[in-house]
């Protein structure tokens, strides 16, 4: 859907107008001096809608629109960093300063030509319905006490109002007055709240409730002293005649008028036991008390009701006279034309901002397309360079569980490519347009671990500000790779073995389960069934994760993949070290095939452009290799004739060959000449010739 024909009133999600998002904005900014909110960050995991290219301009144009998730973050971070629960009733109050120059929003131009508080509050119900597609508003009039005027406010269920969102209505309905310049105060107070007691314990985790009978009790965590008690009652209600400018334009009511009246609740109490059973229940405060988090801080006054179906404000304002000389006709179209023009303005930037976005998220979606295919070709089979036998059957068995939805284990030396199988399995898979996503499971600490596999909740540990998703829920409908499985500790084996039997977890700090379809790819480099003996790793979750297993041989084991590996390593270095570099001279090739390469494919990677970064011409020479592949020859020597290079060459490989005999059977010297098919005496001339040394003292039959 673009987003110029979004209508927000048909979605599902709660959205709101920009307006609010730059009250909060501007009275951070201008009147505490802070710029260093995280703009970009409040739109993250938000379906749907994509980032702004920029985001505070997006955020303080009041034609936008932005889901209302976008600014509850924005609140909590305002609220950090003034340091006050009410601060988006300050913001308010103090952006509708008749003394500030910025363009007004269409709500201010219609409040400056209505040139009334009563008629703006006559058109509640229309403002409330223009600005959030979750919020009613609707006003009356009591005619015995005027100027008093009530409104009424509820919001939707899927959008649970919050302290900041009703200080922020609070704030602006004790705002706007402040662009007449006949009005001397106002006054907005609160004597119903919809707001309930348990969304308010959730925005202070320090505190936790509990309901006990007719009572709900507010402890802090740890202790059993309660802090605030709020009773039981409920609320008689009272029958309210409406004018007929208060019965015109009500698309959606709070409360349906009937016969030219509606039936509105108060803050008194039912007493009587019949009326009672029909009544409305709310909670009352009996203990008052403040709850506190970090610098926030939120009093519950006693005798305050909160938990009702609605919000019941009641306002009360002076103003003097307004002057006699009343403006022109003219004067008035002029002003009124001003107005407009400034809104007109405003729409023009808002709409410009929202072509821009629209140009970005073009380029970005070919952008995502070219991304797409290039990671498709580098990960598909045709990315990963060999032709040895033991590729070729590694290949093979790729191919054949990539169709599959089965459970991988990948098994192999640091540097032999875990993660390129893993992702050429995903995106040789049908789930290769979902996501591919991975993690190092030794890289965490446990705790840490835990929150980005299974996310956490609000308040589930100390900096825990936000619900956060984890990766299992980021790898919905795709593939997640869990590197260095070996690592995890036994609580994190215990719930990862839960999600592969049953495809579920739970947040940390979270009851409910949440379903996943996520195929999983394990990785390790270390012996799974050894630690399994040892009782490191549970032996069931062994089992659930080796259901298909897959081991990569080493790079000495496949030492005709190399100069297939040299060629693609240099092609790939070239672009970003432009050193023109045409390939290996033979000599070295031998050198690179000889070596044993204990750092696999990383480590000849890495050689190979370091190789690159000293090389003085066009075609690398064993004066360009590394110390350690030379073994003891001299850099500066240099084979002479093609019988030298083939002796040279022999000797490396029996070197190796020997190293590799002697490691296999931790250098014991008489299994590792059986190994070599040769005897115990020639194998310790070959190791003297070479300066080949066992440390481990054998016992043998003489």
């Amino acid at each position: 859907m673009k987003r110029e024909d979004y209508n927000p009133m048909e979605e599902n999600q709660p959205w709101a107008t920009c307006l609010f998002a730059d009250i909060l904005l501007t009275y951070v900014e201008e009147a505490l001096g802070r710029r260093d909110i995280d703009l970009t960050g409040l739109f993250r995991g938000i379906e749907g809608f994509e980032i702004p290219p920029d985001p505070r301009s997006f955020l303080k144009g009041a034609n936008n629109w932005v889901p209302l998730a976008v600014l509850r973050e924005l609140l909590a971070q305002c609220e950090r960093l003034s340091g006050r629960k009410d601060v988006a009733y300050r913001a308010a109050r103090a952006y509708f300063d008749r003394r500030k120059g910025h363009f007004p929003s269409l709500f201010e131009i219609v409040v400056r030509v209505l040139n009334d508080v009563r008629s703006v509050f006559i058109c509640a119900n229309l403002w409330g319905a223009v600005q959030t597609n979750y919020l009613k508003l609707q006003s009356f009039a009591d005619e015995q006490a005027k100027p008093a005027l009530y409104m009424l406010a509820q919001f939707d269920e899927k959008a649970k109002p919050t302290i900041g969102a009703l200080e922020l209505l609070r704030g602006i309905c004790e705002g706007f007055p402040r662009l007449y310049p006949f009005i001397e105060d106002v006054q907005c107070i609160e004597e119903i709240s919809q707001l309930k007691i348990a969304d308010i314990a959730v925005e202070f985790p320090d505190f936790h409730m509990e309901a006990k009978g007719e009572e709900i009790v507010l402890f802090p965590r740890g202790s059993t002293e309660p802090v605030v008690r709020a009773r039981k009652v409920f609320l008689k209600s009272e029958t309210v005649s409406l004018s007929a400018e208060f019965l015109r334009n009500i698309p959606s009511a709070v409360v349906a008028p009937g016969d030219g009246a509606i039936r509105v609740l108060m803050q008194t109490e039912e007493t009587e036991k019949e009326k009672q059973a029909s009544g409305c229940q709310a909670y009352r405060i009996i203990q008052a008390g403040v709850l506190t988090h970090q610098k926030l801080a939120y009093p519950m006054d006693e005798g305050r009701i909160y938990n009702a179906p609605y919000s019941r404000f009641r306002f009360l304002w002076e103003e003097n006279p307004k002057p006699e000389d009343q403006a022109s006709v003219e004067e008035v179209r002029k002003e009124i034309s001003q107005l407009l023009f400034s809104h007109l303005r405003q729409t023009r930037d808002a709409h410009m901002l929202t072509v821009e976005q629209h140009i970005e998220k073009s380029r970005l979606t070919l952008e995502n397309l070219y991304l797409r295919k290039e990671i498709e070709r580098e990960y598909g089979l045709g990315g990963i360079i060999g032709k040895s036998p033991k590729m070729k059957e590694l290949f093979d068995l790729v191919r054949s569980v990539a169709e599959t939805d089965m459970t991988v284990l990948i098994q192999g030396e640091t540097g032999t490519g875990k993660e390129l199988i893993a992702r050429a399995i995903h995106y040789n898979s049908p789930r290769k347009p979902k996501r591919f996503v991975a993690i190092n499971c030794g890289a965490l600490a446990e705790t840490l671990l835990e929150s980005e596999l299974f996310g956490h909740e609000k308040g589930a540990f100390t900096g825990a500000t936000i619900q956060r998703k984890g990766i299992f829920e980021a790898a919905d409908g795709g593939t997640l790779f869990l590197d260095e499985i070996g690592e995890t500790t036994p609580s994190t084996q215990v719930k990862l073995l839960r999600v592969l039997q049953d495809g579920e977890f739970q947040r940390v700090g979270g009851t409910e389960p949440i379903k996943v379809d996520v195929r999983v790819i394990a990785a390790t480099n270390q012996n799974l069934e050894g630690l399994v003996q040892n009782s490191r790793f549970r032996q069931d979750l062994y089992y659930r994760l080796n259901v298909f297993p897959l081991k990569i041989p080493p790079l000495r084991e496949r030492s005709d993949d190399i100069p297939l590996l040299v060629s693609h390593f240099i092609d790939k270095a070239k672009k970003s070290l432009h050193k023109a570099v045409s390939g290996v001279s033979s000599r070295a090739m031998a050198l690179l095939m000889a070596y044993p390469w204990p750092g696999n494919v990383r480590e000849l990677e890495n050689v190979i452009q370091r190789m690159m970064v000293v090389a003085k011409a066009e075609l690398l020479d064993t004066t360009d290799l590394p110390q350690e592949i030379l073994g003891k020859r001299e850099t500066g020597a240099q084979p002479k004739d093609l019988k030298e290079i083939a002796r040279e060459s022999a000797e490396l490989i029996e070197r190796h060959a020997i190293l590799d005999a002697l490691s296999k059977t931790k250098e014991n010297v008489t299994q590792a000449a059986k190994i070599l098919g040769i005897s115990r005496a020639t194998l310790q001339n070959k190791m003297k010739l070479y300066g080949l040394r066992s440390t481990k003292k054998e016992k043998h039959d003489r």
